[in-house]
């Protein structure tokens, strides 16, 4: 496996298998999201319920996934007409993986008693300055933005594949879309 593989397995797997792959990272998407009491207002963004509710959940999550395949499938038509609704159905499933697994760490209580007691120092600096809670609670944050960036990695070339994008112009247009689509969801899910 090479680094390109990693980062655009658009190119590397057909459609088909990173089509199950998606889905069966959606499905596990459900118990996660019901363990955790967090559903996705947008494909980027993440909220919470106060109790599970398994419809609080899917459907906001299916409303943000769908409505950001049917923006990207128009704009990608409009770019390329020979654009795939499949490609796009895997750019969204596949760039959410990361995020999805992230997810999964969200009941890890040591992390949060990590968090909690760099609050308790900040707040009362006079006591001991608990390095290591710092180091992880740091290598925490990179853990976490550096999924985010590879979510995004994943999201454009999964849709500069399937839309043949090279033009700084449909590369602007493509961040525009997604950003607005991004807040519009979460506008609604809310």
């Amino acid at each position: 496996m090479t680094w390109k593989t990693i980062f655009n397995p658009f190119e590397k797997y057909d459609e088909k298998t990173l089509f199950i792959v998606g889905i069966a990272f959606l499905i596990l998407l459900i118990p996660i999201g019901y363990w955790t009491n967090a559903y996705f207002t947008s494909i980027y963004r993440i909220s919470y319920l106060e109790e599970s509710d398994l419809y609080g959940i899917i459907a906001p999550t299916l409303i943000s996934f769908v409505s950001t395949i049917i923006v990207l499938y128009l704009l990608g038509i409009i770019l390329y007409r020979k654009t795939r609704i499949i490609d796009i159905v895997n750019t969204v499933l596949i760039s959410q993986i990361p995020i999805i697994l992230l997810l999964s760490t969200e009941k890890i209580h040591y992390i949060k008693n990590v968090g909690d007691r760099v609050r308790t120092y900040q707040e009362n600096p006079s006591i001991a300055f608990p390095f290591l809670d710092f180091v992880i609670l740091m290598l925490v944050i990179f853990i976490t933005l550096g999924s985010l960036i590879y979510s995004f990695v994943l999201f454009y070339n999964g849709f500069k594949t399937a839309t043949n994008i090279k033009k700084w112009q449909h590369i602007t247009l493509f961040c525009v879309i997604t950003f607005l689509t991004v807040v519009i969801c979460q506008i609604f899910n809310n």
